[in-house]
């Protein structure tokens, strides 16, 4: 994992704007679309879910961030990132606008070692060698803003790089597989990987929560989610709160606490209203839904047994 000293950093501030831009540019090409809110915004920070089983499986979900975004100081490394309703103009109710937008997509923890994230969101040895993998980038762990710059920090331990991309698949026309697994610089202390479904496949009835980072916010937990149609033979789709940079997240089954899928794709995230953005609201049962790669499709035990 390459995190750049003072004079690296100095030169990238000047030409972030623009580094941005083309992440964001590229993210978008290889995602089909974005995503959307079904019904109401379950979408919540997981501090507000304490000491529940989500929030203790949502540990083991790791922000992909750009490692241009990351400085190192000392034992920390700071996260160098506009606030999201900075980005764009965003509608008043919009919400999170005075949080940090810092995440490119989403992964999950299945080994020690090894992360799960969509085919689309590391496609090579660069973006390997260029991104590292943040566990705690939430905001009730990220403290105050401090430094000169008014940014959060992370303990460099929670940071990860990306040894190698075990295997890989990226198929926009037949089978619409979307997966990578990812091999990272170092074992991960003190989070248990997450289970995930061997056989079978997800029932119509089961409830969905999402993990990740919706706009590159810090992580949220998107509950009440819900299968859709489970007809296709590698992905499903499902009514659930997920966004541009959610790509990569664990679709977890809230009884089983089994991951059910990756999410990869959906319906754009927001509607034009008087100059300015606001969500993208559908009701149940209506857009296009979230397609969620079948994780029973990705060839863990090859890597992982």
């Amino acid at each position: 994992m390459a995190i750049h000293d003072e004079n690296h950093y100095i030169f990238i501030m000047k030409i972030a704007p623009l580094i941005s831009l083309l992440l964001l540019l590229n993210i978008q090409v290889f995602a089909d679309s974005f995503k959307i809110i079904y019904g109401e915004d379950d979408r919540f920070e997981p501090a507000t879910l304490e000491g529940s089983r989500l929030e203790l499986a949502s540990k083991s979900v790791a922000a992909i961030i750009s490692n241009y975004s990351l400085k190192k100081i000392g034992q920390s490394i700071e996260i160098v990132a506009l606030n999201f309703g900075e980005t764009t103009r965003y509608c008043p109710s919009v919400p999170y606008q005075g949080q940090p937008t810092a995440a490119s997509c989403s992964s999950f923890l299945v080994a020690p070692d090894i992360v799960v994230t969509a085919g689309h969101c590391l496609k090579t040895e660069w973006d390997c060698k260029s991104k590292s993998f943040v566990f705690d980038y939430r905001m009730d762990l990220l403290g105050s803003r401090v430094g000169p710059f008014d940014r959060y920090r992370v303990s460099k331990n929670q940071v990860y790089g990306c040894k190698e991309i075990l295997a890989r698949k990226l198929d926009r026309n037949d089978t619409k597989e979307d997966w990578a697994i990812i091999k990272l610089d170092r074992k991960v202390s003190n989070r248990t990987p997450l289970n995930f479904r061997q056989y079978g496949k997800v029932e119509k009835n089961s409830k969905l929560s999402l993990m990740g980072f919706p706009n590159g916010l810090p992580l949220k937990i998107a509950i009440n989610g819900k299968v859709r149609t489970n007809n296709k033979a590698f992905y499903f789709v499902a009514d659930i709160d997920a966004f541009h940079m959610n790509s990569g997240s664990p679709v977890i089954n809230q009884d089983t606490l089994e991951v059910e899928g990756i999410l990869v794709r959906g319906e754009k995230d927001f509607t034009s209203n008087l100059g300015c953005k606001q969500l993208k609201i559908c009701k149940e049962d209506t857009c296009r839904g979230e397609d969620i790669s079948k994780i029973t499709k990705v060839p863990l035990k090859k890597y992982i047994y």
